[in-house]
């Protein structure tokens, strides 16, 4: 923080020095090229941090932004992917509790808040009428799937 109040610091006494030089100046030639020197002097004072940097810094920045954000992404889909398999599993064993026999897969997606959340879910197995309501009212209830992102499929009928 430092670093960035002396750059602060750096940049207005430029302009200062820049300005007390202008209303000094007389008119005409000399004018015009205290002007340019003094664009110049605050050119200098604003690009000053980007003077100081090692040669290949901003190279190893966006490599190491670029293998960050790649880690993200990974991480964000093994995130899904256990979430996905731990619903799967609770509404598996949810609908034993039921008397179903039954397997269930369970799609996630990101929320508007950017968190992975089971969004969908394809139940297959065997079921009576009234435990694959109780099951969907279930996954409603519990999970926050409505019934119309609820796919239940018979299966050994």
């Amino acid at each position: 923080m430092s670093a960035l109040r002396d750059w602060l610091l750096g940049v207005t006494a430029a302009a200062l020095a820049v300005a007390l030089a202008q209303a000094l100046t007389p008119e005409g030639a000399v004018k015009k090229v205290g002007r340019l020197v003094g664009g110049m002097v605050l050119l200098l004072a604003v690009a000053k941090p980007l003077l100081n940097l090692e040669p290949g810094t901003l190279a190893v920045t966006a490599g190491a932004w670029a293998q960050e954000e790649t880690a993200a992404r990974a991480g964000e889909d093994v995130m899904k992917t256990l979430i996905g398999e731990k619903t799967s599993a609770y509404i598996v064993d949810k609908g034993g509790e039921l008397g179903l026999s039954c397997r269930a897969e369970t799609q996630v997606e990101t929320d508007e808040n950017g968190w992975p959340v089971p969004w969908q879910v394809t139940v297959r197995g065997i079921w009576s009428g009234e435990q694959q309501q109780a099951l969907s009212d279930l996954i409603a209830r519990e999970l926050d799937i409505p019934p119309e992102r609820q796919s239940f499929q018979k299966e050994g009928t």
